[in-house]
């Protein structure tokens, strides 16, 4: 596609207008669950003709928006049967949520979900009866210590905070323990993807009544930690547990000065931040991976996805689309499994995993502003929409986004990874190396470091450095060989190195990754600064690739 083509594609993509009376609609549907009403009053509520929310709907939405209602009361039904008690019934639930005709509905539920809404309520009956336990006489006097709820909010872990343990000559730092729990709890609040519990009262709180209380509370995990002084030095050491099974699946521990509590605070806050957040996402894909499929929500199917999203190749893809459309067609309202979504479309168009690019960069923004409808404050759901528009080359959209999620978690390495190509496609080598670098630092054992390492040699490559350009693409391949797609790059790299025979083998790496790849396909592919492109361009065509 011609250069015009791809750039006035862009310009039709950022003067859509931006759909209110849609976001609007969703928000009157989720607050009308169980309620009848027509077209009109939805239109009325939006404050927009009737035919203008249809084809503003079914634009953004790609589906009538009562056909959207209807996926969202069965969402909501399928999650209140999941929650059902000995007084659930499928015929009490179908009723709340609008559904007359019941043998209509179990009919449909069925096709939606795979299993009839009984089949639903009796496993959420036997799996509430293999959870109860009988509670200690001991230990009722303590169940009034967390804020109790019912369960976590949807698409989302949940952790109790807990202040650090401190020992008996050492009550002094027992309110540093409780200020320090509320700075971890205020963080990671701040990410949106987890839900986060305080106790209400830590001195009524035995330490072997901890699981029970936080099994009882809803959190699936705690953050518990102790502090140690010795002279002038101060050790805090925090652990993060399973609930479940008691099992620590994340720890460390920091040193301080006595005399300078603030910043001891902001260091192990930082630190305890940077290392949940990726060790609860570890467990929760592995928990959702062992699954039954007839036991997957749209976040364990989400979880599931996430691997192959973060495995940056067409094939992996593909794999994380199947898993995201079944997520949004049990939770249609779902805005992370969406942004995920549109980043797996975009992936297939930087990655040349598709004959249409421009069609998959365009499916990938239509998602993208749908995610932005569902859920606009969500850091997840920020940075997949960031690296949507990163592909689509609308960079100071992507700053905005990418911006706005550092403000809310700063030690996000995925934010920093994304940050580093904003950079470094909107032809700023040096400020993509520092943010690519950085995100590495956060997170250096993630499997998405091939990529960052591709992020850097393209930086290198911009810069004019070949030689620094080859080594870390190299080094990614042997990282991930899956990415065989840097050959785009590397190849030519090896060329102005004059390393032709290492150039050539690595264009046929390429040729063997995709056959039919042209020159023309490539730029079609990638926005990075003319400059850039023109090198790539000139250096395949040398190569011998077709144009």
């Amino acid at each position: 596609m011609a250069r015009s083509d791809h750039l006035s594609s862009e310009k039709r993509a950022r003067n859509r207008p931006v759909p209110h009376d849609v976001a609007m609609a969703v928000r009157f549907m989720r607050q009308n669950m169980g309620h009848k009403n027509s077209m009109g009053d939805l239109a009325a509520y939006c404050g927009v003709a009737e035919r203008t929310l249809r084809k503003h709907f079914h634009g953004f939405m790609a589906v009538s928006a009562f056909e959207y209602w209807r996926r969202l009361r069965f969402s909501a039904a399928r999650e209140h049967l999941l929650k059902g008690t000995s007084d659930t019934s499928v015929t009490m639930v179908a009723t709340r949520f609008g559904f007359d005709h019941f043998g209509r509905f179990s009919q449909q539920y069925r096709r939606c979900f795979g299993e009839t809404p009984s089949a639903t309520l009796r496993r959420s009956r036997v799996a509430e009866l293999s959870r109860t336990t009988r509670i200690p006489e001991d230990a009722t006097q303590d169940a009034g210590a967390f804020a109790v709820v019912a369960s976590p909010p949807r698409g989302k872990a949940s952790v109790a905070i807990l202040p650090c343990q401190v020992g008996a000559g050492e009550s002094e730092h027992r309110s540093f323990g409780e200020c320090l729990a509320d700075g971890i709890g205020t963080a990671l609040a701040r990410v949106h993807s987890l839900s986060v519990l305080f106790p209400r009262s830590w001195q009524s709180i035995r330490s072997y009544d901890l699981k029970r209380l936080c099994r009882e509370c809803g959190a699936q995990y705690f953050v518990i930690g102790r502090i140690l002084q010795v002279g002038k030095r101060i050790r805090i050491i925090i652990r993060l547990l399973e609930t479940a099974s008691g099992a620590q699946i994340w720890g460390d521990s920091y040193d301080g000065e006595a005399n300078d509590l603030l910043r001891l605070q902001d260091h192990v806050t930082e630190g305890v931040v940077r290392g949940i957040l990726p060790a609860i996402r570890g467990v929760e894909i592995e928990r959702a991976r062992r699954k039954r499929p007839e036991d997957l929500d749209a976040y364990d199917l989400t979880m599931r996805a996430l691997p192959f999203v973060f495995a940056s190749n067409p094939s992996a893809s593909g794999q994380a689309l199947d898993l995201l459309n079944h997520a949004l067609e049990i939770e249609p309202d779902y805005a992370f499994s969406t942004a995920l979504a549109g980043l797996c479309h975009a992936q297939l168009a930087v990655h040349n995993g598709t004959d249409s690019p421009m069609k998959e960069k365009q499916r990938a923004l239509l998602l993208a502003e749908r995610a932005a409808i569902l859920d606009p404050d969500d850091s997840q759901v920020l940075i997949a929409r960031c690296a949507v528009h990163t592909i689509a080359g609308q960079f100071d959209v992507a700053s905005s986004l990418i911006g706005r999620a550092l403000a809310l978690d700063p030690s996000s390495a995925w934010a920093w990874e994304r940050s580093g190509w904003v950079k470094t496609f909107a032809g700023e080598p040096e400020t993509g190396l520092v943010h690519l670098r950085r995100a590495i630092r956060l997170d250096p054992f993630s499997p998405s470091n091939a990529n960052r390492l591709v992020g850097l040699g393209c930086a290198y490559f911009d810069a004019g450095r070949y030689d620094r350009a080859a080594y870390l693409m190299r080094q990614a391949l042997r990282e991930q060989p899956s990415t065989a797609w840097v050959n785009r790059t590397l190849s030519v790299a090896f060329a102005r190195l004059g390393d032709r025979l290492a150039a050539l083998d690595s264009l046929k790496a390429l040729q063997r990754y995709s056959p039919d790849l042209t020159i023309g396909q490539v730029m079609a592919s990638l926005p990075f600064p003319q400059d850039f492109m023109e090198r790539v361009a000139e250096g395949l065509n040398d190569l011998g690739l077709p144009a």
